[in-house]
């Protein structure tokens, strides 16, 4: 089923346009003086999507660019460039769009977005947050300086009368760090009347901190790129290192104040419509937060769930290629919200993209969704063989008495067990675009150090949602680490990662008994043949607690050991509403 082209991309912007970015003169971009990244980003994006370009809409807004300067609460520069509709007439006015940038990256980075959205009569403003060059200032990591200077850029906007902007219908938008503080900006702001962010987060503690296990990998390259490619504010590579020494307490705070989750009750208040888009690869900012945060969230939203890493799924609409689903479903929101327009699915609130055939979306009316079953299990021992332990419906009972007492089982701590999380960033990267999956040779996994649970499938089963798994166990040490995996498991015993999660602690009592309940990594695929669960002590994606090769941890086999696991109704038991996008 493919859709018809939404109206605003019955065609691309003209070759004029796109080049206009880079004409001379004070007024735009220019010869002016910046880094050599942002003119090499520039002519990468004009050499991709050049052919594209083209005469535009009949009825489009011809619009300018212009570089701008724009002092900040604090009198930091920070660097603008704005796209400028033409009015025709001395009496429109037009809805504001404002970008704020990623990570590392140049503010130019949505021009082919921009360019889009001002011939469709949005005013549209880019600008590099403070810290990044050109902008003054050192990068605070989204705190509250940030946060101010979201509002001082609307200030600006707001004052330049000559290119007539409506202050009743004000979005701020943006990708990775530009999501985060657009959601902050609206949060804080009442101006803002919608927000959109993709590959954004709720929680900075969850993203570096998650469970207490500190994310080494994304933490180390967030730092690094910003040492590198920035002014990286003191305080931020100070609070990296708590994390690394597992000090919640003095991180906490930290992170609250860089959460949107902190300010659940000033979106509530306002119930500002939000846009939410999120990647199911992403490691840095987990899906499930973000799907933990919409659910709980009452006003108008939208959340997408996309196959990718962090960001990739949205690098296609930066570079103006056709058919990326989540910038078309973007520009849709802008119109609808700012401008009253038409096409916007409202009344589809998840849509999910299936990870075994990324032509199928599933796409559900409310939330949570009758759709959605949990299949049960509770965990049972490892038989004679000594293999694998079982996943067994509760009804069956993974409880099993032996002389009174409860059958458990324990590993011991090793780098090596087996057990394969993926080479980071590159091993998520080549599963999500070359379809190099994440797998583990389960067979020849080690006994001692690890222990997987196994279950057949009777038939294909669609997995959707947020696997969750509950833990009885007993560390011997105070500070220890687990990490979990999930798996579709083949014949040969080979499992293939759909979702895994982690759990640390960095202060507990040893030889207590412990019951916790986490969250696995939201996920959406079609599993056949058998699934199956693992837990080891070490990954190289966390900072790991403890590496005492005598630390052991010992499971115990009760009602409290269990997973819950999301499955789609089809056939009778549901109705189907499958969406194919391509």
């Amino acid at each position: 089923l493919r859709p018809a082209p939404p109206h605003h991309l019955a065609a691309p912007p003209s070759l004029r346009t796109c080049t206009s970015r880079l004409g001379r003169g004070s007024g735009k971009m220019g010869m002016r003086a910046g880094p050599l990244e942002h003119w090499l980003t520039c002519v990468g994006l004009l050499l991709t999507v050049g052919p594209l370009c083209a005469a535009g809409h009949a009825d489009a807004y011809g619009a300018r660019t212009e570089h701008v300067w724009i002092k900040s609460w604090d009198a930091a520069n920070l660097s603008g460039d704005a796209r400028v509709p033409a009015a025709r007439s001395q009496n429109e006015l037009f809805p504001v769009v404002i970008f704020a940038n990623s990570w590392a990256c140049p503010e130019m980075e949505y021009i082919m977005e921009t360019i889009k959205l001002a011939e469709l009569g949005h005013l549209v403003l880019e600008y590099e947050t403070r810290g990044w060059r050109p902008s003054s200032g050192t990068i605070q990591a989204a705190g509250r300086k940030d946060q101010l200077d979201t509002s001082a850029v609307i200030d600006y906007v707001l004052s330049r009368k000559d290119w007539q902007p409506d202050p009743n219908k004000i979005a701020l938008a943006g990708i990775s760090y530009g999501a985060g503080l657009a959601l902050l900006g609206a949060a804080h702001d009442p101006r803002v009347t919608t927000a959109l962010a993709m590959s954004g987060w709720p929680s900075i503690e969850s993203a570096l901190f998650h469970n207490g296990s500190p994310n080494l990998i994304w933490g180390e390259v967030l730092v690094v790129s910003g040492e590198l490619l920035g002014h990286l504010d003191p305080s931020v590579p100070a609070m990296w290192k708590q994390v690394l020494h597992g000090n919640e307490s003095g991180f906490h705070d930290w992170a609250a104040e860089r959460s949107v989750e902190t300010f659940m009750g000033a979106f509530e208040e306002r119930l500002v419509p939000l846009f939410l888009s999120n990647n199911l690869e992403d490691r840095l900012f987990n899906p499930e937060d973000m799907f933990n945060f919409f659910e709980r969230y009452p006003g108008p939203k939208k959340l997408l769930l996309n196959q990718g890493i962090h960001a990739t799924a949205e690098i296609g609409g930066l570079m103006d290629l056709p058919w990326n689903h989540i910038w078309n479903e973007a520009i849709d929101w802008l119109n609808h919200y700012l401008k009253g327009t038409a096409g916007l699915q409202l009344d589809v609130l998840v849509d999910v993209q299936l990870r075994s055939d990324k032509s199928v979306r599933e796409k559900f009316y409310e939330w949570p969704s009758k759709r959605i079953a949990s299949l049960d299990f509770e965990m049972g021992p490892r038989g004679m063989l000594g293999l694998h332990g079982s996943l067994l419906p509760p009804a069956a009972s993974a409880r099993e008495e032996t002389g009174g007492r409860l059958v458990n089982e324990s590993i011991s701590f090793s780098r090596r067990s087996g057990f394969n999380a993926g080479f980071p960033i590159i091993g998520e990267a080549l599963q999500v675009f070359v379809d190099s999956r994440i797998a583990s040779n389960l067979l020849f996994a080690s006994k001692q150090h690890a222990i997987w649970y196994y279950t057949p499938l009777a038939r294909k089963t669609r997995i959707c949602g947020t696997p969750v798994l509950s833990l009885d166990f007993t560390p011997s040490a105070s500070t220890w680490q687990l990490v979990a995996y999930l798996w579709a498991v083949n014949w040969a015993d080979e499992g293939t990662l759909i979702s895994h999660g982690t759990v640390s602690c960095w202060n507990c009592t040893a030889g207590e008994r412990i019951t916790r309940e986490i969250q696995l990594r939201t996920l959406c695929e079609d599993v056949s043949g058998g699934l199956g669960f693992g837990l080891n002590m070490f990954s190289e994606l966390y900072q790991p607690a403890n590496t005492d090769a005598n630390l052991k941890m010992t499971f115990h086999y009760s009602s409290a050991f269990g997973l819950k696991v999301p499955e789609v109704l089809t056939g009778s038991d549901a109705a189907s509403e499958f969406a194919i996008v391509v």
